[in-house]
Order: C-alpha cells, then structure tokens, then sequence
C-alpha cells in the first residue's frame, strides 16, 4: 500500500499515470467527494488502477500540502453511495480494505485504491452509457475513451 506516514510523503507526491490529488472541500469548507472524482475512478479502472489522494492541495510548484478533509465520514459516505449507483458508475471495484483515512497533523487525508477492472468488467463508464462516458489514463489526465476504444473493451468482456 503507497502509505503517507509523514508529511514529507505528501510533499514528494506527484500526479501521473497512477496517482491522483484533489482537494476534496465544500463550499462552506466542509469535506465534499469532488464530482470529478468518477472520470478519475472510471480512468484509473480501465487503464491500470491507482490511487486517488483527497484532502491535498497542489501548490504552484506542483508539490502539494495537506488541506484536509474536514469530514471524512460525510464524504466517504458520498462514494459509497455513487460506487452503488448504475447511473453514477457501471461497476463497484472497491471495498473496505481499498480506502484509508490518514489522520495526520495538518488534517485528514483520505487515500482510495482504484483496481483495474477485469476485461469482464470493462469498461467501466459513467452515467449509464459507455459511449461517451468511458475514461482512460494518460499522464496525469483523465481522457474520454474513442469509439474504438470503448468498442474493443465491450468486445474483450465478452471473450
């Protein structure tokens, strides 16, 4: 398990092909699931999995710090409920051993494991529609899969 046991950790992280930051703050600076964590999920399940940090903020030099996530019960709640939901995603890959709260000096950290999916469970998409709604990972973005793309995944969940 990638582990944030210290501060100077957080500090070496950076986004890529398998790590993800987000901040992970409401409006009113509660904690609040980012909407845009379901393209990051789905991305990460069809490419080759990773980890998903919530409570960190990137700085200018691309570092980050620990923001917090001021109510890790409420947001955790939120991705459990969406990881339920066919008409947020397709598939639920996670379960309990997958997610960690980090409870360090500067606030809370939440940490999920994405898994790939299996062939037989790809693609993993959003919104109850594969077309348009399949993500992959490329460097540290999340990218909408091609026709194509999304195509040969449906024809490998078959075989």
């Amino acid at each position: 398990m990638l582990g944030l046991s210290s501060l100077q950790k957080i500090a070496q992280l950076r986004e890529g092909v398998s790590i993800e930051c987000k901040l992970a703050q409401g409006r009113d600076g509660t904690g609040a699931l980012p909407e845009d964590i379901w393209k990051t999920y789905s991305a990460f399940a069809n490419t080759r999995g990773g980890y998903i940090f919530l409570g960190l903020r990137e700085l200018p030099d691309k570092h980050y710090e620990v923001a917090g996530v001021h109510c890790p019960k409420q947001v955790l709640d939120s991705l459990w409920q969406g990881l339920q939901d066919p008409t947020q995603v397709s598939v639920n890959l996670l379960c309990n051993e997958d997610i960690k709260i980090w409870r360090l000096q500067d606030g809370n950290v939440i940490s999920i494991k994405v898994p790939r999916a299996a062939p037989s469970q790809q693609p993993v998409y959003l919104h109850g529609s594969p077309h348009g709604h399949t993500y992959c990972r490329k460097g540290e973005g999340d990218y909408v899969c091609d026709t194509e793309q999304v195509l040969a995944m449906l024809v490998a969940q078959k075989n």
